[in-house]
């Protein structure tokens, strides 16, 4: 599951044993560590904001995190039947955990369909007393870019997020969200992204992420 790019019933995956809810506050890719031999669903729904029933897409996110480096999933965007369907999938290689001296540092590939260039990036995560930092760069075809995010937590459970964007497409957007647990099984987190030209483009999104749970 990449939400970089701005469920299924678990009786049939016949899973056991919850785990800790992985990254939900922040969009781009981090450099965080997994619970292995886990499958990790999440659900959204986004859509332009001034035209938000027109534009509302609903997407589906899978994750198979085989070990704590190393996870791959398929994404099935516009579930909607007014918007296009597509499914796309993504690999993420953690290459050295972050310490309490450096940070984390991952690499991976969004975007992976047919009809489509893979977006490649090298992300790096840091976490100190005030906060985690996250960093990334971004290559599709010949065009970069990058991505900065910053997330803490709040009393009361409270997860705050901010993240500036530029695609490859030279696309811009700032990110502000907030999110908290439901409870032990679910994670609610909504947010606002601004494109950096007008408001036409500004998009709104809710998302559910649910406890993975272990395969074996």
């Amino acid at each position: 599951m990449q939400r970089w790019t701005i469920a299924l019933s678990l009786s049939l995956i016949g899973l056991s044993g919850a785990l800790a809810i992985p990254e939900t506050v922040v969009f781009m890719p981090t450099a965080n560590l997994n619970s292995p031999r886990s499958v990790y669903l999440a659900t959204e729904q986004y859509g332009v904001l001034r035209y938000y029933s027109q534009t509302r897409t609903r997407c589906l996110y899978t994750q198979l995190m085989v070990t704590e480096r190393f996870d791959f999933g398929v994404d099935f965007w516009g579930l909607d039947n007014n918007q296009p369907r597509q499914t796309v999938a993504n690999a993420r290689f953690v290459l050295s955990p972050q310490t309490k001296h450096a940070p984390g540092i991952s690499v991976g590939a969004l975007n992976i369909a047919e009809n489509m260039n893979p977006t490649f990036y090298l992300v790096g995560t840091q976490t100190t007393a005030f906060g985690r930092f996250h960093l990334g760069a971004y290559r599709q075809g010949d065009r970069t870019g990058w991505s900065g995010a910053y997330q803490a937590t709040l009393p009361f459970g409270f997860d705050v997020a901010v993240e500036y964007f530029q695609f490859p497409d030279g696309t811009r957007y700032t990110s502000f969200g907030a999110g908290r647990p439901i409870n032990d099984a679910v994670y609610l987190y909504t947010y606002y992204a601004r494109h950096h030209q007008t408001r036409d483009a500004d998009l709104f999104g809710v998302y559910l992420a649910f406890t993975p749970f272990r395969l074996f």
